[in-house]
């Protein structure tokens, strides 16, 4: 008897231990995910996004010791690969190390200075260490490469807000409406920063421009009539 079955070769075995992992990890099953990039590992154990993606499900578990060590022999094995280091920034984050955190993002921006998220990541980094400006500098970076992603400046109107810049915190609240419709408690943040800049007339504005777009949200009929009456 003839047969066409022809037995993998080893770096296809390991290509296809590290597949199932990955099937394994996008179901949120990591134990199992664990075992299949390891089984990848055994077979080709110079092969860097084995250890990536086994790192990414440790993380997923919380198991962070076992994540850095699993992204330390990635980059090893791929200095070069950007990825890598923001996951280990952010594993380092998480265990509160932000000196090796922010050295991570550093190193992942110096390779590829053009991924918004990495100046996300960073600009978290900075405010935990409250350097407020250098955080400022990099959600405005990232919303610069990705102005249509509404966590980046919903992330930088926080930060404006709690350094009292509440002009410019309501004017990027006025940017996330644009992007996120379908939030009326939107308008009631926006008008209550313009409130505390000083700037009743615009939180009224927002109110009014809120009430023709939701014109049943009861918060923002009561936010405005109580704006109104305190105007009288």
């Amino acid at each position: 008897m003839s047969s066409n079955f022809k037995p993998l070769d080893r770096s296809e075995l390991a290509d296809d231990y590290n597949e199932r992992g990955i099937s394994y990890f996008n179901i949120q099953k990591y134990p199992e995910a664990i075992k299949e990039f390891t089984k990848a590992i055994k077979i080709l154990d110079n092969e860097p996004d084995f250890y990536y993606n086994r790192g990414l499900a440790y993380y997923s578990m919380k198991m962070l010791e076992q994540a850095v060590k699993d992204y330390k022999k990635a980059i090893e094995l791929y200095p070069e690969h950007a990825d890598y280091h923001n996951a280990l920034g952010s594993v380092y984050e998480d265990m509160g190390n932000l000196e090796e955190a922010l050295k991570a993002f550093n190193r992942a921006i110096e390779l590829e200075g053009d991924v918004p998220d990495y100046y996300y990541n960073r600009g978290n980094v900075y405010w935990k260490m409250q350097r407020f400006q250098d955080a400022l500098a990099d959600y405005t970076k990232a919303v610069q490469l990705n102005s249509q992603d509404p966590i980046f400046l919903y992330r930088r109107h926080e930060l404006l807000a709690y350094m009292g810049k509440y002009g410019e915190a309501a004017r990027d609240m006025l940017e996330i409406i644009k992007l996120t419709p379908g939030v009326p408690a939107y308008y009631v943040d926006a008008a209550d920063l313009f409130i505390k800049a000083g700037m009743r007339e615009s939180a009224i504005e927002v109110l009014e421009e809120g009430i023709r777009a939701y014109p049943d949200s009861k918060e923002l009929r009561d936010k405005y009539e109580s704006l109104s009456e305190k105007q009288v």
